[in-house]
């Protein structure tokens, strides 16, 4: 079976409220769009599943259609027609109080010459969220990752922009 491929995000962000606006947007490109959340693997449509995205903690699994939900379960994670794949996000709060990290673009963004420098990100109120796609960077998952990263960035407390 092939394997998805990893992207994840640290955000404050209420998590659960930026999936569920991420997937209002998509579905309408999406009308027939089903989706599995939590464990059961049990995918409905999502105008039936929208109001039990989960708080805290959750996954949620997202195919265009019962035909992308079927021939991934056949198939694993690929690129079907119209290069559009299954994805799926899965999100917690983060378990460690801390986590060290590697700035590679200035933080400040003060457009000054820049050498990448370490940082330790304190987690305690973060969420690491987890996207998982048929590949690393095709317009289909750049897609996927821009919508929820601006419906994440639109949820974020406007203090912190």
């Amino acid at each position: 079976m092939t394997m998805g491929y990893d992207t994840v995000f640290v955000t404050a962000a209420p998590v659960h409220v930026g999936i569920r606006g991420m997937l209002d947007d998509l579905h309408r490109e999406w009308p027939d769009m089903v989706v599995a959340i939590g464990e059961s693997g049990t995918f409905t449509r999502w105008a039936m599943a929208r109001g039990v995205v989960p708080t805290g903690a959750g996954e949620v699994l997202v195919a265009r259609d019962e035909g992308m939900e079927q021939r991934w379960d056949r198939d694993g994670w690929i690129l079907m027609e119209r290069d559009e794949g299954p994805f799926a996000v899965f999100y917690q709060p983060a378990p460690i109080p801390s986590v060290d990290i590697q700035f590679n673009d200035d933080p400040y963004g003060r457009g000054f010459t820049f050498e990448p420098y370490g940082a330790t990100m304190l987690t305690a109120g973060l969420f690491l969220v987890t996207v998982v796609t048929p590949d690393r960077d095709s317009p289909f998952t750049r897609q996927v990752l821009l919508r929820l990263q601006r419906a994440l960035t639109s949820q974020a407390d406007p203090g912190c922009r």
